[in-house]
């Protein structure tokens, strides 16, 4: 008992005292929360108390519990005082507060603001608080001091493409292919050019541009289409796809059939696979469940670790992260993670999905496939306020996995600190070319 206690103690201040890095943020800029804040450009202020806590995956178990919508619009965007939204949402809140999204909302409520809870009783203190928090700094303080990360990878939602960042060394930038490949937003790509496309090799022409330009810049690419459609990428000959997407040009994307969207689709999204292959840019992919409610085709989430496989057989020398761990269909991620050596899988979300199929997850992986190709932490947020609780959701689980792996004999304790160090950031240093993105922005400063 003593040995597995003190086994235990070591495990969890290792993971204690190791930063990760954070391999998924939807973070805006900090000057954009600020300029928020303030209101610009006669633009309202954003409303800001402690219903942004609530603002992003914890709203929707609250509505999946009952909260009507209009209730929680109302919470999220009127002047009513934090008491009178706490009324509202407070019985809900309580039948959901032992999910992970609820935990991660009480974890950063008190390592932000030391308070235990949520209650009505000290939502306005909360409230107040957390207004005095945003602040020039705020990011960086929150990031590194209190959530201990050492960078965030950021999928930057406000952006056509790529975001122009602030903070480069902090906020490191993802290229979003969506626009690119399966969301085909032509007049803005063709805005952030300065070119248009009058054909298909106009438009990779203007891919082309947009990798030659963000890429040495980029951390990733990242496509969540998932949420659109499936992720079965056919091979679509140029010469099938040219007239196809003349005619979406032209006429316009109701005129193609949904046969003919998805094979402009396809091809394009090769394309988009091979360009980030020629910039060393891991392929960040949206597997698994959905954010939200009420929607999820779950027949679909279910083919996704298949409909990979020909992807990624096809594209050897690109490296596919395959996002959330596929939940609820993580053993599928481990299979492809053991089989395809360009297959990678990260835990960005699942801890606040589900934390106890996350530490299953976890062990079960570490069973099965080599350490190096599991990422152990991201975010996946858009106030930066809620990142501090996940980490420290994340941290309790890894901890928790790491022990039971060593208690049950499949690990030696000595193998622990390589091995958290491995999963909480080696593994990001190894894939992710960070310094060298560095390198780049600070030759774009000087040049611009």
């Amino acid at each position: 008992m003593a040995e597995a206690a003190d086994s235990a103690r070591t495990i969890a201040e290792l993971v204690a005292a190791t930063p990760f890095v954070d391999t998924h943020e939807h973070l805006s800029d900090e000057s954009r929360r600020l300029d928020a804040l303030a209101g610009s450009e006669g633009k309202p202020a954003t409303v800001c108390d402690f219903s942004l806590l609530f603002s992003h995956y914890a709203d929707s178990d609250l509505i999946v519990a009952g909260l009507p919508p209009d209730d929680m619009k109302q919470i999220r965007e009127t002047a009513m005082s934090p008491k009178e939204k706490f009324r509202l949402l407070a019985p809900y809140y309580a039948a959901a507060r032992h999910t992970g999204y609820q935990r991660n909302v009480r974890e950063s409520v008190r390592l932000l603001y030391g308070e235990d809870d949520l209650t009505e009783a000290n939502c306005e203190r909360i409230s107040e608080r957390l207004a005095e928090g945003v602040k020039p700094g705020f990011y960086r303080h929150i990031l590194k001091d209190v959530a201990r990360v050492e960078y965030c990878q950021v999928n930057n939602l406000d952006s056509c493409v790529f975001c122009e960042t602030e903070m480069p060394e902090l906020l490191a930038q993802d290229i979003s292919t969506v626009p690119l490949c399966t969301g085909l937003d032509i007049v803005n790509v063709e805005r952030l050019a300065e070119r248009e496309a009058y054909s298909l090799k106009d438009w990779k022409e203007i891919i082309d541009w947009c990798f030659a330009t963000f890429g040495p810049r980029a951390i990733a690419t990242k496509n969540q289409c998932a949420y659109g459609r499936a992720l079965d990428f056919e091979q679509v000959s140029e010469e099938d796809a040219a007239p196809l997407f003349e005619r979406l040009l032209t006429k316009g994307p109701k005129d193609l059939s949904n046969e003919e969207r998805k094979a402009v689709e396809d091809h394009l999204f090769h394309y988009c696979i091979d360009q980030a292959a020629e910039y060393r840019l891991p392929v960040k992919l949206h597997t698994g469940y959905y954010a939200g409610h009420g929607g999820m085709p779950l027949h679909r989430v279910r083919a996704n670790a298949g409909d990979l496989c020909p992807v990624m057989k096809a594209h050897r020398n690109a490296n596919f992260v395959l996002f959330h761990i596929d939940y609820p269909y993580q053993d599928e991620a481990i299979a492809l993670a053991k089989h395809y050596p360009n297959a990678y899988v990260d835990m960005c979300w699942a801890w606040i999905i589900n934390p106890r199929a996350s530490v299953r997850f976890l062990k079960e992986y570490l069973m099965a496939a080599p350490a190096n190709k599991v990422f152990t932490f991201g975010g996946d947020y858009r106030p930066v306020e809620l990142v501090p609780g996940h980490a420290a959701v994340a941290r309790q689980g890894l901890a928790q996995a790491i022990t039971e792996l060593v208690h049950e004999k499949w690990l030696d304790i000595d193998d622990a600190p390589e091995l958290i160090d491995r999963i909480m950031r080696g593994n990001a240093h190894a894939l992710y070319h960070y310094e060298d993105t560095l390198e780049h922005w600070s030759s774009h400063e000087r040049t611009t």
